[in-house]
């Protein structure tokens, strides 16, 4: 209990700085990133990246989803990538649409994207080594990496896309964040803590300025350093999919470069990225919309 304990009194922190320097009393009036002060969203489909097919080699057009608050006039609005799971080998953008949709009417602008998949990978088999042949292991582990390797630079493209078509998407490019469920989210993860190549500085086109993972994992943690994004995890201590021990190793590598972080930890349960996401979904939003306030350095219009 004591993480959770911790979690709830940093956010009452949060939530009274936050109060205090925008409004008189929070409930006097919904605070846009906060609460859901637009009532529907718009969705439309665009491609942000044309790529090649891990397995046939063929050309394959990704596509992402783009919701936006409906009526909005606010020339500049924060961005949230979402990244679905399914192992590298199956999911669809669709799955994060009413995660998307939600954030949306928060006001920001929110993406679900595709990536590429390798439906024959045995990543599951790896993690759990129960592949007995060390030359089969070898090949299968090659495969994996390839797949995880992939959906993380596919997620880049799409952070690159975002501020390439800024001034039409009415987006803030320096307020970018990027979250995801199980698969999704440890490319969310990788996101936030792959981009800087060799431990250099983070390209502009890729920087994100928070990650939100549910049930996420850096399985390289030799990638981590201090130029890594502020890191909000989700998970469980009897997920079977990713491992609890991997999630907590994340964080904990992130705070001893003087990261940011917030956890929501349930260590006696065992639900799994999304399907967790939304049973404890009331507690996790009211700390990620502040641990995005922060972070995000956002600010209540005019």
């Amino acid at each position: 209990m004591r993480p959770r304990n911790m979690f709830r009194v940093a956010t009452a922190a949060l939530v009274v700085g936050v109060c205090v320097s925008v409004l008189s009393a929070c409930e006097t009036k919904p605070m846009r990133y906060v609460d859901l002060v637009f009532s529907a969203t718009t969705k439309s489909t665009e491609r942000f990246q044309t790529t090649t097919d891990l397995n046939s080699g063929s050309p394959l057009d990704l596509y992402t989803d783009i919701y936006q608050p409906s009526g909005d006039k606010l020339a500049k609005r924060p961005v949230i990538v979402w990244i679905h799971g399914g192992g590298f080998k199956d999911g669809d953008r669709s799955s994060m649409g009413s995660v998307a949709a939600q954030w949306a009417r928060r006001g920001y602008v929110t993406l679900s994207i595709s990536y590429r998949l390798d439906p024959g990978n045995r990543c599951m088999e790896v993690q759990y080594g129960s592949i007995s042949n060390p030359s089969e292991e070898a090949t299968e582990r090659a495969r994996c990496f390839r797949a995880i390797t992939a959906a993380r630079n596919d997620a880049l493209a799409s952070v690159a896309w975002v501020r390439k078509h800024a001034a039409r998407l009415r987006v803030d490019t320096s307020r970018i964040a990027v979250g995801g469920s199980s698969a999704g989210a440890i490319s969310a993860v990788n996101v936030g803590q792959q981009a800087n190549a060799n431990g250099g500085a983070v390209p502009a086109q890729h920087k994100v300025g928070a990650v939100l993972a549910m049930s996420g994992c850096q399985y390289d943690l030799d990638r981590v350093d201090a130029r890594d994004a502020p890191l909000a995890m989700v998970a469980s201590g009897h997920d079977g999919a990713v491992f609890y021990s991997c999630s907590v190793a994340t964080v904990n590598k992130a705070k001893s470069f003087g990261t940011a972080t917030m956890s929501h930890y349930y260590p006696n349960e065992s639900g799994h990225a999304l399907d967790l996401y939304r049973h404890h979904q009331a507690e996790v939003d009211k700390g990620w919309t502040l641990f995005l306030y922060q972070h995000l350095k956002l600010s209540q219009p005019a």
